[in-house]
């Protein structure tokens, strides 16, 4: 799956949303839409999405599995957080919304 080439801008993203809607829904297409030069989003399908967030929270978990081997290895001390984002801070790992 890879987004279109060229990022469409927010207008022309605009007067083409049911086209790329569908798109992305029934041909897996993501479009990348900027707003400004430093300001992207993607659109993809709903299932597309819910992928993503299955992979990413495998990917978590393989880290914090990976933390608590290192432990049992004596290579890892265990810690004890405040927060949830001092957690993910400490395995590198982006803070889920």
């Amino acid at each position: 799956m890879t987004a279109t080439h060229e990022p469409l801008g927010i207008s022309e993203a605009r007067s083409q949303l049911g086209t790329l809607v569908a798109r992305a829904v029934h041909g897996h297409q993501p479009t990348t839409i900027r707003r400004s030069t430093t300001e992207r989003a993607v659109l993809i399908s709903e299932a597309d999405y819910e992928e993503l967030l299955r992979a990413r929270r495998e990917l978590e978990a393989g880290h914090v599995t990976e933390a608590i081997a290192a432990h049992a290895r004596g290579e890892r001390e265990m810690m004890t957080y405040d927060s949830k984002e001092a957690l993910y801070a400490d395995l590198g790992l982006p803070t889920p919304q």
